[in-house]
């Protein structure tokens, strides 16, 4: 079981570039403990349609791999925690649901 599509934030911390998603809104406070964040903490992506949400996710996983310069096997491996990603990504990527 992983997350909505609008129910997931992604957090990392820039020196270390340790990535983490976890459950938006973060009522526990799990991302207090990195420097930046993104996902559906913003308030237009609450407003979009599922296309454009899964759109974000993907634009997001871009940001984080090709802008913030983190690992993409890390990246992929938190991004596998949403349902949404699992369903879009291609089949034959280890962990994309069939």
């Amino acid at each position: 079981m992983g997350y909505a599509i609008d129910k997931w934030m992604a957090a990392w911390n820039m020196d270390s570039r340790e990535v983490k998603v976890g459950p938006w809104p973060d009522v526990s406070g799990w991302s207090g403990r990195y420097d930046m964040s993104l996902g559906c903490d913003s308030s237009n992506r609450q407003r979009m349609s599922a296309e454009g949400k899964a759109m974000m996710l993907f634009i997001d996983f871009h940001s984080l791999v090709v802008g913030r310069g983190l690992d993409p096997q890390a990246v992929h491996h938190e991004f596998l925690k949403v349902d949404e990603y699992r369903r879009r990504i291609s089949p034959d990527i280890p962990g994309a649901d069939l």
